[in-house]
């Protein structure tokens, strides 16, 4: 059963739940399992049927998916972790939110006492965990790191290697992803790291069809680029996927279900219980890129070299704290969904570009965001509200960090200024902070 939530890890968590929705059909014909109403089903499945918030009382559920850094030819090889993001799942607005972490990030980790931690990198906490055979092992250790950077609980973990993420992407029969500039240069790129074992990884912009290591390569490597740069990638293989998912109607295919299971039941890890997945599979009927988000946390990191000279990233803790806030508390942002054009009113180049990145790291999808640099000039930055959506432009408000008196209603010149019918539109002057907090 656990496979419903296994390509979750591989970075396909709409893929993941779409899967599973029918579950209890196929292995459970004759029970009284069924699935709840939108998020009121989950995550606890009872005998007798409810399905109501059994398991965490209505309040967000916050998975923690993993992905190793383990060749075919390892077996099963304590290594450290790859790739790492938090998802966090709102049963009150059926929204999603993916927080992304780079493997770089130079934390605390726990030793299991509650007291004592010491510092690495994120991505090596597994490793720890199991070698010094901590409480609940490496995934446990992880688990615990993660709730002392982000303050949050963690309730679930998921866990897969290389093989089960390409299995993932195999099954839908590839992924076409649309490759954004600088592209992808990496022609020593390898799976399994041996010597002369090399797999080209190399992609100029535009739109490819990619196949299992295809689309791994491309999730993986760093070679010419950051570890920030490399999740955008992710994220973009992700509703690569998810389109994907859509397409083939896995909610109408039992046989896809079950071969699915056949091939991923020896690639996951996860502490998520047989009964505890229908639930989850409801999620899948509202997914869509509008309810599913990313946040990453490039603007809230230094590059730092330790003493040692390892080159790592210092997280800011007020500016940790700021993006939990938008990754909990913005689901009515994702539900009213406004499209918002910030127009450049002073003479310093690329600031409209510059707030259309920074909203777009709190959670504001790119596909709902529109730079333009020749704007009016604006003495003081000012938010004008065209369809209603007020919430969204108190937040923008508080984004920006000027006061909701700027915010005001259209009028008729307004309208004007907005042909092409955009929900808001920002007119953006140089009192507006354009960055996450860093100290």
């Amino acid at each position: 059963m656990v496979f419903g939530i296994l390509a979750l890890a591989g970075g396909a968590f709409y893929t993941a739940l779409v899967v599973v929705t029918q579950i209890d059909h196929i292995f459970f014909p004759d029970s009284e399992i069924r699935l709840g109403g939108g998020f009121g089903g989950l995550p606890g499945i009872d005998a007798g049927g409810n399905s109501g918030k059994n398991e965490t009382g209505g309040r967000r559920i916050n998975i923690l998916v993993m992905g190793m850094d383990r060749r075919p030819h390892e077996g099963d090889t304590v290594t450290r972790t790859d790739t790492m993001f938090v998802l966090t799942i709102d049963p009150v607005s059926d929204t999603a939110r993916g927080l992304a972490m780079p493997r770089d990030l130079y934390v605390d980790i726990p030793t299991g006492d509650g007291n004592r931690s010491f510092k690495d990198r994120i991505n090596t906490a597994y490793e720890h965990g199991e070698a010094a055979k901590l409480p609940g092992g490496g995934a446990g250790t992880v688990k615990r790191t993660v709730e002392k950077l982000l303050g949050i609980p963690i309730d679930h973990y998921v866990l897969i290697d290389f093989e089960g993420f390409k299995n993932a992407v195999n099954l839908l029969g590839g992924i076409d992803v649309d490759v954004t500039e600088p592209g992808v240069d990496d022609p020593f790129y390898s799976e399994t790291e041996r010597l002369g074992d090399y797999y080209p990884c190399v992609f100029k912009p535009g739109f490819y069809h990619m196949d299992g290591s295809q689309a791994l390569c491309y999730s993986r490597t760093r070679r010419n680029s950051s570890d920030l740069e490399r999740i955008l990638r992710q994220q973009a293989v992700i509703f690569a996927m998810m389109d994907k998912a859509k397409e083939l109607n896995f909610l109408t295919s039992p046989s896809n279900m079950v071969n699915l299971w056949k091939e991923y039941k020896d690639n996951v890890k996860t502490d998520i219980s047989d009964l505890q997945v229908p639930g989850y599979a409801e999620l899948a009927a509202d997914l869509d890129e509008g309810s599913l988000a990313f946040l990453t946390m490039g603007a809230a990191t230094t590059p730092f070299t330790t003493r040692e000279g390892a080159a790592v990233l210092l997280p800011s803790e007020a500016g940790i704290k700021q993006l939990v806030e938008a990754f909990m508390s913005d689901s009515q942002l994702i539900q009213e969904k406004a499209f918002i054009q910030v127009q450049n009113g002073t003479n310093e180049a690329d600031l409209a570009k510059d707030a259309v990145n920074y909203l777009s790291g709190l959670g504001v999808p790119l596909a709902q965001l529109e730079a333009v640099e020749n704007g009016p000039n604006a003495s003081q930055t000012e938010i004008i509200v065209y369809t209603g959506k007020d919430y969204t432009a108190r937040r923008l408000a508080g984004w920006l960090e000027i006061p909701e008196a700027r915010i005001r209603v259209a009028n008729d010149a307004d309208w004007t200024l907005n042909p092409a019918g955009w929900d808001i539109i920002v007119f953006l002057a140089n009192d507006a902070k354009l960055e996450v907090a860093t100290r």
